[in-house]
């Protein structure tokens, strides 16, 4: 009887073990393992879609506060000094914008009231800020003048119509249209500028986060190592080195090897676990990667954000002596200087590529000059001399006319009497080097070490442009971007006697930057 029982004892046993198959034994680990991955991966997706999402709204933000950085100023105080001297009748803005001229050249004033209106919109409702932080604080300034502004607007428009207003419509313009204007512009400067410390403090965040997430995924890992371990003790022998050697692979790649990769058995229920953990492993290294590169991505963007800011006064000053030169019958000059502006901005756009040939270059500074030369005939002198040999190089796309402007803006208008310009290209060993020379006020030895760091990369993040030095030091990361530490830029200086910045760059740029 007891032997029955026994028996009957055992073959209980035996039957509850066939009920949990090999299969249902997989599956029990599979689930085990996946769930908490799965789950940590959804919270990698979720972090990279919000921090998106954060990066989206800052880019629309500053898109939407550099168009009027750009424009506002100088068409509001444009619009009402036509109205202030009399040349238009305030009454038309009624319906719209006013066009002045029939030809060509036709001036378009804009409606003051509208312009008022827009901006209102844009930085009242278009922007989203957060209120209380510093980017607020700032926009509630600029609606504060934007008030002001409409007022002052309204009392010039209403005093054009009366005789005998114009100097209490010359005093509006001076002490309340430029002032509020320019204050405006300062306060758009100052968004920008917190707009991108966010954008920074957004990306330290993303690295500090990536960085936790990947320490929580290793101790998940582990724990799922451990329990799949217990779970494969109560597998048959058959199974036993299968499951080590997935066991070993999850190992490698928590150590690190993303590359490791399980390997394929005669058992098709392991196999089918060795498939998830592969493309489990394959979802990680993608998502890496993909941070990484937006990582990447994002500090291009604000280099490229940085180069398209063209300093909208070379066109607005450029286009005003055209016309004043089409007035007075100089129809020559008039074509010169129309011809070396669309040189200029055939360069500057070059089909959205990033880099052009030497010659390209050249002809990009010789245009700029040109036009530079008709507007400062008396103080303005320049020589370019680039070997022939070097024309058909391809190189980074605007990395003279930055350093050439900052010569003339910086060095040649602030010296009285004339000044010159030395633009020289020529090989040197394995690489090309340019220098650009001025005679102008130069720099004394705080001020040329400040440069010298900042072309160094030692000057900080992003920051405000300071007499020049955004400019050059905007060349300079781009340069050590595409071309590598090997090429460099370097700034000699001596108060009273002139400045040479010269730029070095080794070999070819990275050839997958060179195809973007």
């Amino acid at each position: 009887m007891n032997q029955n029982s026994q028996i009957q004892r055992d073959f209980g046993e035996r039957k509850g073990i066939r009920r949990l198959t090999l299969k249902m034994r997989l599956s029990l680990l599979l689930f085990a393992t996946a769930i908490p991955l799965i789950g940590m991966i959804l919270m990698i997706i979720v972090m990279i879609r919000d921090y998106s999402a954060s990066y989206n709204g800052i880019m629309e933000n500053l898109k939407t506060a550099n168009e009027y950085n750009i424009t506002f100023k100088e068409e509001m105080e444009y619009s009402m000094y036509r109205v202030m001297i009399g040349l238009i009748d305030a009454s038309k803005f009624d319906s719209g914008d006013i066009v002045e001229g029939e030809t060509q050249y036709a001036t378009v004033v804009k409606n003051p009231l509208s312009l008022i209106h827009s901006a209102r919109y844009a930085f009242g409702r278009a922007i989203k800020r957060k209120p209380g932080s510093d980017g607020d604080i700032k926009i509630r300034g600029i609606l504060s003048c934007l008030d002001s502004l409409e007022k002052a607007v309204s009392r010039m428009i209403g005093n054009s119509s009366k005789p005998g207003t114009y100097e209490e419509n010359a005093s509006i313009w001076e002490n309340d249209i430029q002032g509020l204007c320019s204050m405006i512009q300062d306060y758009i400067t100052q968004y920008t500028y917190y707009e991108m410390m966010n954008m920074e403090q957004l990306q330290k965040e993303l690295e500090i986060h990536t960085r936790q997430m990947i320490g929580w995924f290793m101790a998940l890992l582990g724990f799922v190592l451990l329990g799949g371990s217990v779970l494969s003790a109560t597998i048959t022998r058959s199974v036993t080195n299968p499951i080590h050697d997935l066991q070993r692979t999850a190992q490698r790649l928590g150590c690190g090897e993303f590359e490791a990769r399980a390997g394929l058995c005669s058992l098709e229920e392991i196999n089918d676990l060795a498939r998830a953990f592969n493309k489990m492993s394959d979802e990680i290294t993608d998502l890496m990667e993909k941070t990484r590169q937006e990582q990447k991505n994002l500090r291009e963007a604000e280099l490229k954000l940085h180069q398209e800011q063209i300093n909208p006064h070379f066109l607005y000053n450029t286009l005003d002596s055209i016309v004043w030169m089409a007035e007075g019958g100089n129809n020559r000059q008039v074509v010169e200087m129309t011809t070396d502006l669309s040189d200029f901005f055939r360069t500057v756009l070059s089909g959205g590529k990033d880099f052009i040939t030497i010659g390209e270059e050249e002809t990009h500074i010789r245009s700029y000059l040109k036009i530079q030369k008709i507007r400062y005939e008396d103080i303005l002198d320049y020589e370019i001399s680039i070997e022939p040999a070097l024309r058909e190089r391809i190189v980074l796309k605007m990395i003279l006319q930055p350093i050439v402007e900052n010569a003339l803006y910086h060095g040649i208008k602030n010296k009285r009497g004339g000044g010159r310009i030395v633009i020289r290209g020529y090989e040197d060993g394995e690489g090309v080097a340019f220098e650009i020379q001025d005679n102008g006020i130069g720099m004394d030895g705080r001020a040329l070490r400040a440069l010298q760091n900042k072309l160094v990369g030692m000057g900080g993040g992003v920051e405000a442009p300071k007499k020049g030095g955004f400019g050059l030091k905007n060349v300079a990361q781009r340069i050590r971007m595409y071309y590598g530490p090997g090429s460099e830029i370097t700034a000699e200086s001596e108060r009273g006697v002139g400045t040479c910045i010269r730029v070095f760059l080794a070999g070819e740029p990275d050839a997958d930057r060179k195809k973007s």
